[in-house]
């Protein structure tokens, strides 16, 4: 049986290959091969397209290219289904000026079309030496949300990474509704009162989805706008990935809270469907 694959297509041009060494410590530490996807009107000799690329030699241990023509977004969406990519790793944009919908059209394609995890990789972080140490893991209680940041907790596994779990209590906000959500306490502003009971009863949950043996995992709380506090406890805690669930809509007026985290995360982002 054919391996499952690490996916990463790029372009050619300088940003995309900001996605690469996040592709090589995912295709490390899930012992998958790590297939460089590079999609145009004819397949060059390998050397030639390692050259039109950008990728050094050495950066192609335990890796594969392959060239193929097509729509970008199509043809990246069949290569993961063929291939059976794990991951598909990716820059949000690589035009010089960042899209306004946070997401270039071939990025965003992939991700409405996508049927494995997507890590997103802002092209203007600084990558070069970037590892695995802590997964920010926000949770807003539902079932459904442990289920889906499987992966990420996987991850966390693998790598020996703390997982830190995030709860933001918005006041107005609406509930999840999804039978055996755990919904905040009543008195945010109070933790004292319910919030360690309401903790604990969290990650045990979460564990019945999601196992966590073997994992050092951490809850935090925060109060306010999610988006807000997602961003400001991934800087503090200076986070590797970020973990988010995602419903699939991308209209405007929805998924408000990923979007903002996607365009100002000072990390990757893997975003997984629910």
């Amino acid at each position: 049986m054919t391996r499952s694959v690490i996916l990463l297509p790029l372009d050619g041009s300088q940003p995309a290959l900001n996605a690469l060494p996040v592709a090589k410590v995912f295709s490390a530490l899930e012992d998958a091969p790590l297939r460089i996807l590079h999609v145009s009107e004819r397949a060059p000799p390998l050397p030639e397209l390692a050259r039109q690329l950008g990728v050094e030699p050495a950066e192609l241990r335990g890796a594969s290219i392959d060239s193929r023509a097509g729509e970008p977004a199509a043809v990246i969406l069949d290569a993961a289904q063929k291939l059976r990519a794990r991951v598909i790793v990716l820059c949000t944009h690589t035009a010089a000026a960042r899209p306004a919908d946070v997401l270039g059209r071939t990025a965003l394609a992939v991700l409405r079309g996508g049927v494995c995890p997507v890590v997103l990789v802002n092209p203007e972080l600084p990558l070069s030496g970037w590892t695995l140490r802590r997964v920010l893991l926000p949770h807003e209680g539902s079932p459904a949300t442990s289920d889906a940041v499987r992966p990420g907790a996987e991850l966390a596994r693998l790598a020996g990474a703390e997982l830190i779990v995030l709860q933001v209590a918005a006041p107005g906000a609406a509930l999840p509704q999804e039978r055996g959500s755990l919904v905040p306490p009543f008195y945010l502003d109070q933790p004292q009162h319910e919030w360690p009971a309401w903790g604990a009863e969290l990650i045990q949950r979460l564990g019945c989805v999601c196992p966590l043996s073997g994992i050092t995992v951490r809850l935090l709380l925060g109060h306010g706008n999610p988006a807000t506090e997602i961003l400001r406890v991934a800087r503090e805690q200076s986070a590797d990935l970020i973990v988010l669930a995602w419903k699939g809509r991308w209209a405007p007026e929805r998924a408000e809270t990923i979007k903002a985290v996607v365009r100002e995360a000072p990390c990757p982002a893997m975003v997984v469907r629910i």
